[in-house]
């Protein structure tokens, strides 16, 4: 039954789609498309797409455990052991520390802004993704040597408050250049591309 109704608002998306494109109404388009998007995105590829970033997750952060020796990594069970002095701590990185919401969202925005052509789009849509993905990792460094330093008790303010002001204000720098700066974003996608096709030619 679930499904019928997934595959019916589909169909009205797709059918919101066309009708607001033929009328030229492009702010109403954006955001039917970009939260529609969305909401598919996390009906359909969440699970997926969470463990998909997760393992990669903690296989990066399985690099500086090996550097630092400050916390062990887990990746088949998705679990991070922090070392302090006196006691351990695990963290599992499940949808909220995986980032998966604010990699769809951004997705979404970004392929119905009507700003950016199909090109723009996609480059701007992997180094968005990348931003993100790197300001989750530093994010759970962040924790990670606060609980080292400070101790187990420090769990909460390192996770629940410092880390989130920490991921969150560098994924709104993310947003300010990418949605309110388009001509710098175009700018430096066909640097990119004019780069790439020179080296091709060489």
């Amino acid at each position: 039954m679930l499904n019928g109704w997934f595959i019916l608002g589909t169909i009205i998306w797709i059918y919101g789609l066309s009708v607001l494109k033929r009328g030229n109404l492009s702010s109403f388009y954006f955001w039917w498309g970009s939260i529609g998007l969305f909401i598919i995105g996390a009906f359909v590829f969440h699970p997926y797409l969470m463990w998909l970033v997760a393992d990669i997750l903690t296989n990066t952060l399985g690099i500086f455990a090996n550097i630092t020796h400050w916390f062990n990594v887990y990746p088949i069970t998705n679990f991070i052991q922090i070392n302090s002095e006196n006691s351990s701590v695990q963290l599992f990185v499940d949808y909220e520390c995986s980032g998966v919401i604010e990699f769809l969202a951004y997705i979404s925005l970004v392929a119905f802004y009507p700003l950016y052509d199909r090109q723009a789009k996609i480059i701007t849509g992997i180094i968005g993704t990348l931003w993100i993905f790197i300001a989750n990792i530093i994010r759970l460094l962040l924790i990670i040597v606060i609980v080292r330093y400070c101790g187990v008790g420090s769990l909460f303010w390192a996770h629940s408050v410092l880390g989130r002001l920490l991921f969150y204000s560098l994924v709104i720098i993310l947003y300010y250049n990418v949605f309110t700066q388009p001509q710098l974003v175009t700018d430096l996608n066909q640097r990119f591309l004019r780069r790439k096709n020179h080296a091709t030619n060489e």
